[in-house]
């Protein structure tokens, strides 16, 4: 598969998997490109979007997090992690470091 983000190794060993299968290996990827649009929207760091640019070690806990918590079908462990990406999403939100939405700082 041509066109891997950066953190798409590091979230194959998140989510404990050993698979060799092109196409699990784009939903993967599509779950990091998810995570990025998501803090995008939210209006956190507007480079996040994009998978060439340096993340902060918060920006990439965080996109792994999604991708842990969106991972496969029978994740017992999904509500967990999408409720510890929601708290840290939301502690990102107020730091003017990572907020970029709108023409004020929090």
């Amino acid at each position: 598969m041509s066109g891997k983000d950066k953190l798409f190794d590091k979230a194959k060993v998140a989510v404990r998997s050993t698979f060799d299968d092109e196409e699990l290996d784009m939903e993967l990827n599509d779950l990091i490109i998810a995570a990025r649009d998501d803090l995008r929207v939210f209006g956190l760091v507007e480079k996040a979007k994009l998978s060439d640019t340096v993340d902060s070690s918060l920006i990439t806990q965080a996109i792994l997090l999604y991708v842990k918590a969106n991972w496969g079908y029978d994740n017992p462990d999904a509500q967990r992690f999408g409720e510890l990406y929601q708290q840290l999403k939301d502690k990102l939100s107020f730091s003017t470091q990572y907020f970029t939405g709108g023409d004020y700082e929090i």
